[in-house]
């Protein structure tokens, strides 16, 4: 089975597209054959890493074919395994053209599960615009899982309460209808915490707003504030590979460990490069 992750947030700069670059960057490396799809209408992800493929299509074929992907909308990044399909649509015509589709909420679940995906695919992870619209709202049907990068902050996590929860609530009433119209779970990753009390006053505010919650889960994994990341997309390269420091806590290398380890639990302990393809683990923790 493929799975799906789309990362969400209704709040921009949040830290969504280095996150998915760099949670693919490592799936990759653990022998996991990962295809982003870059679902922002700013195609920061199209040019994170570089491409030896460039495809002659890409999102918006997928969109327009009513949710078909084929090899012909796939690129090849530069990094073994992980492959992309591009944002090829800056002027936002494909929110256009999904407001008036009746499928507009299950086109790209409809391509996630196709064969094609099935059969050359692990992992799928799915960058999406940091504003309610349609391409997020079916990025968010289509997921197994949503992770929403929160900053430790009181506005951020405000936007996230009032925004990105809002809305995946609007999508979920529809559930009722049908499991087609049903997003995946929704797990918080705290992303950008520095080094101050209020961010960590402000980050355990964050845990225990939902430790009860049935609707989002925070994750333990917790991403500093680090020029790492930003050094990192600079020089196109996955910041577990880019930024080592003797694998420290708060190093590239070990958060990005920590996080794969607690999406897929029974890798724990193993490292990037440790795990051949074919070997692929199936299971998302909960």
């Amino acid at each position: 089975m493929t799975t799906t992750f789309a990362i969400v947030s209704t709040k921009g700069g949040v830290g969504k597209t280095t996150e998915a670059a760099n949670l693919g960057g490592i799936c990759a490396e653990f022998g996991m054959r990962t295809l982003l799809l870059d679902g922002d209408v700013q195609p920061s992800l199209s040019k994170y890493y570089p491409l030896f493929y460039r495809a002659a299509f890409g999102l918006t074929a997928v969109i327009t074919r009513g949710g078909s992907i084929s090899a012909d909308c796939v690129s090849k990044t530069s990094i073994p395994n992980l492959d992309i399909i591009v944002s090829d649509a800056p002027d936002g015509a494909l929110q256009t053209w999904l407001k008036d589709r009746e499928d507009r909420l299950v086109i790209l679940k409809r391509a996630i599960r196709s064969a094609f995906v099935r059969d050359n695919y692990d992992v799928v992870i799915i960058d999406t615009q940091g504003a309610v619209g349609e391409l997020q709202k079916t990025a968010a049907m289509a997921a197994d899982l949503m992770i929403s990068p929160v900053n430790p902050s009181i506005l951020t996590a405000r936007e996230f309460a009032s925004g990105t929860l809002a809305m995946l609530e609007s999508l979920n009433r529809m559930a009722d209808m049908s499991s087609e119209f049903k997003s995946g779970d929704l797990m918080a990753l705290i992303y950008g915490q520095d080094h101050t009390s209020d961010a960590r006053n402000i980050a355990t505010l964050i845990r225990n707003e939902f430790s009860t919650s049935g609707s989002v889960r925070v994750l333990d994994t917790v991403v500093p504030s680090s020029t790492a990341y930003k050094a990192a997309a600079t020089a196109q390269m996955p910041v577990h590979r880019f930024d080592r420091k003797s694998r420290n806590l708060t190093s590239g290398w070990q958060v990005m460990h920590e996080l794969v380890w607690e999406l897929f639990p029974e890798l724990k302990g193993r490292h990037a490069q440790d795990v051949r393809v074919g070997a692929t683990p199936t299971h998302v923790g909960g």
